[in-house]
């Protein structure tokens, strides 16, 4: 592990953060802007396309400029980004500015998580390592959103400044080399792998479901905004414990098929106002994420020399879960009266599914090899 692995830690942490206060306070802002429910999941979604590019393009990057040099210019365009929304009012200026924040993490992503791998760290640590930004981001939540959105934007931009600056500690050494990016590497090969992929979608089908249109829910029935961080803090809380536990836990307890089952109780968060029954609901779906994604990043950080490559894929698949959960189960409220969430929850289970199947039958030919 690098001497410098604060820096890398700090950067996750700090990256999550800034993703997971974003979404609700992007939806909010766009909704007291009198934009409708289906305008924003658009936004959400469409936005998270953006990402998709900017994660293939980083393997690329990083053999040629370095980890230090791609992590500053990601913090640096996600500064950018979320200073453009002091200017952005109606639909397509919102969209322009929210596609920018995703460009930025979808080039910064793959290259922290390779930055990781090479540098030896455990699927665990990693994890914990963002996802504990993501847990303070998401307790803070209904905190900020009680300020205004346009100063909120404007800190968030000046934390992403200095945040660039603290990168530049990184060591410019742990990278790889063009050679090393192609060997072993065709993309089609590492598509085949199937399983990763689709967790990916099923990950953030369900993430980008409750991130998106709970906080629309709560707007929409008047409730407290309390309710958000309870719903986002117990979810991440779960999946964060699920991280930092996942090599420790039971073969049996962290089942991918008891998982994906467990992506349906997204359903009930609409269903009830229980703050107990929130917290419970909410922790099972986190838990699920956790499984999901930690055995998704399992096999990409098995790929050895093809995990340049394997990461970029891996965030790109789950920027494109983000981009086509939201319209999909958004445009099912507008055709059919469901409840998004229910909707995003449906389809992490369908996806989940055949990659469970595709996992559990490689395991057996491994076992029986």
């Amino acid at each position: 592990m690098p001497r410098d692995f604060g820096v890398a830690y700090v950067s996750s942490f700090v990256a999550s953060f800034l993703q997971s206060v974003f979404i609700p306070t992007l939806v909010v802002y766009a909704y007291l802007s009198s934009l409708r429910e289906l305008e924003i999941s658009l936004i959400t979604g469409f936005a998270s396309l953006v990402y998709i590019p900017g994660a293939l393009a980083s393997a690329g990057l990083y053999s040629r400029i370095g980890a230090r040099r791609i992590i500053v210019l990601a913090f640096g365009i996600l500064a950018a980004g979320l200073a453009a929304h002091l200017f952005s009012h109606d639909f397509y200026s919102i969209l322009l500015a929210a596609s920018i924040v995703l460009l930025s993490l979808g080039v910064f992503w793959p290259a922290l998580e390779t930055y990781m791998s090479h540098s030896g760290t455990s699927v665990s640590l990693f994890s914990f390592s963002w996802s504990s930004g993501s847990l303070l981001g998401a307790f803070l939540t209904s905190t900020l959103l009680r300020f205004d959105a346009r100063l909120l934007f404007a800190s968030y931009a000046l934390l992403s400044v200095i945040q660039a600056l603290i990168a530049l500690k990184l060591n410019e050494k742990v990278s790889v080399n063009e050679s090393e990016v192609k060997h072993d590497n065709n993309i089609f090969s590492l598509l085949l792998l199937v399983t990763p992929w689709l967790y990916c979608l099923a990950y953030a089908s369900s993430a980008s479901g409750v991130f998106t249109f709970y906080p629309l829910f709560v707007e929409r029935n008047g409730l407290s905004k309390d309710y958000i961080s309870l719903v986002n803090f117990s979810m991440l809380l779960s999946r964060t414990i699920t991280f930092f536990f996942y090599e420790r836990i039971p073969v049996l307890v962290r089942d991918p098929l008891l998982a994906s089952a467990l992506f349906l109780v997204g359903g009930f968060l609409t269903k009830t106002q229980q703050p107990l029954l929130v917290v419970l609901t909410s922790m099972l779906i986190g838990y699920a994420q956790g499984v999901i994604y930690a055995t998704a990043l399992e096999q990409v950080f098995k790929r050895g020399q093809g995990v340049e490559r394997a990461t970029s894929l891996f965030e790109s698949f789950i920027g494109l879960g983000y981009a086509i959960a939201p319209p999909i189960s958004g445009l099912s409220h507008v055709l059919l009266h469901a409840e998004p969430i229910s909707f995003s929850s449906m389809l992490s289970l369908l996806m989940a599914l055949p990659g469970t199947i595709i996992y559990r039958r490689r395991k057996i030919k491994n076992a029986s090899s």
